[in-house]
């Protein structure tokens, strides 16, 4: 039987010359941060997965999907709605504070 030799491997590097250029929307992607992944994931996680958009709820997986991609808009959401929450409650502790004055003895 003929012995058949394999070609040795070139142990030099081979310089790369067709490689593509990055484009503007890889470099955009906005990743979210670990601690915007975990707030969404609790909020979720509170609602009991239940998604209101879609009105239904949503396995784990799904709801990992959407914080992974959507983090940093919902948390904006949620921080904005604090916000309006914490006012709120501020006017509600101004107005008591007007009503409810103490009595002098």
């Amino acid at each position: 039987m003929p012995r058949i030799e394999k070609p040795k491997k070139n142990k030099t590097p081979q310089k790369l010359t067709n490689l593509p250029t990055p484009t503007k929307s890889n470099s955009k992607k906005i990743k979210a941060s670990p601690t915007e992944y975990y707030n969404c994931l609790l909020s979720y996680a509170q609602q009991g997965f239940y998604d209101a958009n879609e009105g239904k709820k949503q396995k784990i997986h799904a709801c990992c999907k959407k914080c992974k991609l959507q983090a940093s808009d919902l948390n904006y959401q949620r921080d904005s709605e604090v916000a309006k929450l914490i006012t709120s409650y501020k006017q509600v502790g101004d107005s008591l504070k007007k009503l409810l004055r103490p009595i002098n003895e």
